[in-house]
Parts: structure tokens; C-alpha cells; sequence
């Protein structure tokens, strides 16, 4: 036998209803509930505590009766009507993510099986310039306008000088798309120079890869955030599911736009820098042959020649 506080969900009652008998004993289950309890006070009928008290009943007093049980069941549904509702929502909700989880992770795929990694920033580096000579068009109507400026200072970064710069925003289209990229090609030629051509394909990718990662983590970040307050857009008399999924959209179509920037901006910046090995024969010609196998103490003449002791110099903590 197994006494009980009568839950919200049917399925729970039924669980507890389960765990009264077991291996072949009979058992029976008996269930309490006030009628104050939060199940009956939000969901129940309020006309049951007026019945109750006209009929004289006290408090405190156990109630049996048919009305009872069917307003604990009419209760019951009631929450998992609304449970079902809100499971169902969260689904439509997972559901955006979802879908630009696939696009993500399936753009992700082919470059990871890609043998010809130069292609997405050489697709890249077209749409981006594109953008450029329709902004050109419209931004530079008012030559006061500096916007054009920045939107080009912001993808070539510190490969151009400020003169250079000036230079390229009074060309005309045809020019300003080659004299952009000429300079991607350089860039890219100085690393073909000392990676060669299948690290130089390995290096952007890899690149392409840290990128999509990255942002990718953001962005769920974002989604989950507006998640949290969507739910605002309701006072609007607004659907706050359709309006989510709008934001949604404008934000992944800005990740997208954001990864074919930052991969352009980084490869035209990053440069690779061949490290000088030391010759071992020069550093020991600076140390005097009498210190060459002698361990040093700490308040000697550094071997070095520094004119400090050696707890000060090669020997410091």
C-alpha cells in the first residue's frame, strides 16, 4: 500500500499507482490532496469550496466523494494540456535553431572534404567586392560621405597605408575590383612562397574552420538570449514565435555575411614570418671557455659578460 499527495500529470499518479504492488503482491494506492494545494486552487472549480462548506464540512476533514475525483481529473488535464502546449512551442522553437544548425554544419562538412580550399575565398572575395562598387554607387553620391572609407579600411586593414587607401576609393569600379585583387593575390603568393601550395590550402582552411566555429558559438549565444525575452513581444499583440524566427533569419544572414568578411580580412593581413634558427657556434663563442661545463654560482660574474652576478642575469628566478 502506498499513500500519496496527488501530482500534476496522470502519468506520475499512474507511476506511483505502479511501484504499490510488485513481483505478484497485490497492493492498493490511496492518494491526498487539499483542495488549497496549487492543483486545485489554479485549475480546480472554485464552486467546490463553496459546495463544501454548505454542507457543513469542517477543515481538516477527509472528503470521499465522486465530485472530487472527477475535478482532480478535470485538474490534471488542464496542466498537461498546458504542459503539452509548452513542450510543443519549445519545439518550434528548437526547430530554427535546428535548421541553421544544419546549414552551418553541412557548409562546415564540405570544407572539411574540400581539396580546393583557395575557392571560398576566392567566391568570397567576389561577393564582398561586388558589395563594395554597389556601396561605392551610393555612398560616395556626397564625397563628405567617409563611409565607403571605413567599409574598405575594415576589410583590407593594414595591408594598404592611408594614401593608398585614398587612392583606391577614387578609382572606378573596373580598377578598384582588380587593384583589390592583385593585393589578395600578393598576399596569397607570399604564403604559396614559403608554405607551399598544399599547407598554404590546409593554413585557410583551417582559418575557415576556427572562423565558422567561433561565430558559430556566439550565435547561439545570441539565439538564446532573445529566446529569454521574445517572450515580451506578446504585449505587443505580436507573436512572439514569428517575431523570433524574423530575428533569427537577420541574425544568421549577419553571421553568414560575417564569415566571409572576417575570412577575407584576416588572410589579407596575416602574414607568415620565417623564424631564424640560432647558431649554437656564435652563443658559445660569447661564453669564456672557463665557464664552458662549470656550474655557476649565484653570486658570480654572469658567463654572459653583463658585468651582473648571475642571480641577476642568466641565473634570475
Amino acid at each position: 500500500m502506498i499513500g500519496t499527495e496527488r501530482m500534476e500529470s496522470r502519468r506520475v499518479d499512474n507511476q506511483a499507482r505502479g511501484r504499490s504492488g510488485r513481483q505478484g503482491d497485490e497492493g492498493n494506492s490511496i492518494f491526498y490532496v487539499s483542495l488549497e494545494d496549487d492543483l486545485m486552487r489554479i485549475c480546480g472549480s472554485e464552486s467546490i469550496n463553496n459546495i463544501l462548506k454548505k454542507l457543513g464540512l469542517k477543515d481538516g476533514e477527509s472528503i470521499d466523494h465522486p465530485w472530487i475525483n472527477k475535478a482532480l481529473e478535470r485538474a490534471q488535464q488542464k496542466v498537461e494540456a498546458r504542459n503539452f502546449d509548452i513542450r510543443k512551442t519549445l519545439l518550434k522553437f528548437d526547430n530554427v535553431l535546428n535548421d541553421q544548425r544544419h546549414v552551418i554544419f553541412n557548409q562546415r562538412n564540405r570544407v572539411i572534404d574540400s581539396l580546393e580550399s583557395f575557392k571560398y575565398a576566392d567566391e568570397f572575395l567576389d561577393e564582398i567586392i561586388l558589395q563594395l562598387k554597389e556601396n561605392k554607387e551610393k555612398l560616395l553620391k556626397n564625397p563628405k560621405n567617409p563611409e565607403f572609407m571605413i567599409q574598405l579600411k575594415s576589410i583590407l586593414g593594414k595591408s594598404v597605408e592611408e594614401n593608398e587607401l585614398i587612392n583606391l576609393t577614387n578609382l572606378d569600379n573596373q580598377n578598384l575590383s582588380h587593384k583589390i585583387k592583385n593585393n589578395f593575390e600578393e598576399k596569397r603568393n607570399e604564403r604559396l612562397k614559403y608554405l607551399g601550395k598544399n599547407k598554404s590550402e590546409e593554413f585557410e582552411k583551417n582559418i575557415f574552420l576556427q572562423l565558422i566555429d567561433q561565430n558559430w558559438k556566439f550565435h547561439i549565444q545570441y539565439l538564446e538570449q532573445l529566446r529569454g525575452v521574445i517572450g515580451l513581444r506578446s504585449y505587443g499583440q505580436r507573436d512572439p514565435l514569428v517575431e523570433y524566427k524574423k530575428e533569427a533569419f537577420s541574425l544568421f544572414e549577419n553571421l553568414l555575411i560575417k564569415l566571409k568578411t572576417d575570412l577575407i580580412t584576416i588572410l589579407f593581413n596575416i602574414r607568415i614570418i620565417e623564424e631564424k634558427s640560432q647558431n649554437k657556434d656564435n652563443e658559445e663563442a660569447k661564453i669564456d671557455r672557463k665557464y664552458v661545463g662549470k656550474k655557476m654560482k649565484r653570486n658570480e660574474p654572469c658567463y654572459c659578460g653583463s658585468g651582473k652576478k648571475f642571480k641577476h642575469c642568466c641565473g634570475a628566478l
